[in-house]
């Protein structure tokens, strides 16, 4: 099964109203888009709000999404600019993470990320180790942290985060050395052995 031609399927389906696609759109996207507002905001609580303000951005605003680009940048993009907005302002708004989405043919509701639940990408980083590295990140500034969390956690390409940044490539490139520079720095004196976090 193409998962690239369902989700565009799914896409163009909630665009014309189908609340059920809408509804499978939030199951494949939730926990990604959980996972990136606890690494930008550094708290669960915070993020499962900003979490839920995403998917309610989101369902008002499929009308606008340009399908020629890839809805996952889109979705990440608000989920960044949304997280950056809360931490500038340092007001977190009061939303009720059981609060359903109010749709033409009844309440769309989501799951919250099960806390029990493996993330693939952090079951491959050793137990303290692990604590030690996202200790490192959390120090760094939000948009050095945005950046190393695209690439090394969620695995992005340069263009994809260049996009959802809505910054120029060669900024990227900048920002991630930079946070692999600090980072290393952060570690150098914790970890075992030497030198940052690798490019890949």
């Amino acid at each position: 099964m193409d998962r690239s031609r369902d989700e565009k399927d799914l896409v163009e389906r909630s665009r014309t109203g189908d609340e059920e696609a809408f509804r499978l759109l939030i199951r494949e996207y939730q926990n990604p888009v959980f996972h990136l507002a606890q690494r930008i905001l550094r708290n669960r609580s915070d993020a499962e709000d900003a979490a839920q303000e995403v998917f309610i951005k989101v369902y008002s605003a499929l009308s606008q999404y340009d399908p020629r680009y890839a809805f996952r940048s889109w979705i990440f993009r608000i989920t960044h600019n949304l997280c950056i907005d809360y931490i500038r302002k340092r007001k977190y708004p009061l939303i009720s993470i059981d609060q359903p989405i109010a749709g033409s043919e009844g309440e769309i509701t989501w799951d919250l990320p099960d806390p029990d639940a493996v993330n693939p990408l952090e079951a491959v980083e050793a137990g303290q180790e692990k604590k030690i590295i996202e200790e490192a990140i959390g120090k760094l500034s939000p948009t050095l942290r945005s950046a190393i969390t695209l690439r090394h956690l969620e695995g992005l390409r340069y263009d994809e985060i260049a996009d959802i940044l809505e910054i120029p490539l060669g900024t990227v490139k900048v920002r991630l050395f930079r946070a692999r520079e600090a980072l290393a720095k952060l570690l150098s004196s914790r970890l075992d052995r030497p030198g940052g976090i690798p490019d890949r």
